[in-house]
């Protein structure tokens, strides 16, 4: 199915645009103060926000391919690692700014999105999540168990 709304989002797409701008051709302002003033923004306009979709799911599940083939669309903006922020007390002490930092920089049209596997088997993290947004999607791609042993 992942691999399916992959091919439709890449043939879908007039053409191959990074969702990320590149790192090299930035600079940055930083705010301090509240969540919002937290925000760095580009050069360029783009800005980090925080996720409205999360990748959550168990090993060998398939979230990292469902979040590469995400973000081959041009509307995607995804995070580069595991950020492990809702599930690990030390990430989760630093607050949402520290969460906002690990954030792609992105468009206001672009969606963001994080995958962390472990988020589905850590009893706090549905809490935390609805807590920062009660709105988010979490999206947990299906393969076969027989599939994640080989």
């Amino acid at each position: 199915m992942a691999l399916l709304l992959g091919a439709v989002l890449l043939v879908a797409q007039p053409q191959l645009v990074p969702s990320r701008p590149s790192w090299a051709s930035r600079s940055f302002s930083r705010k301090a103060g509240t969540l919002q003033d937290d925000v760095r923004y580009g050069a360029d306009g783009s800005a980090q926000q925080l996720p409205q979709t999360i990748i959550i799911g168990v090993r060998k599940g398939g979230t990292r391919a469902l979040l590469e083939m995400l973000s081959l669309h041009p509307d995607v903006a995804a995070a580069e690692n595991e950020v492990h922020f809702f599930d690990w007390e030390e990430h989760y002490g630093h607050g949402l700014g520290w969460y906002l930092s690990q954030m792609p920089f992105s468009w206001p049209h672009q969606l963001t999105v994080e995958k962390t596997p472990a988020y589905f088997t850590s009893p706090k993290v549905p809490e935390r999540v609805h807590s920062m947004n009660p709105s988010i999607a979490a999206a947990h791609p299906a393969r076969p168990v027989g599939a994640r042993a080989i």
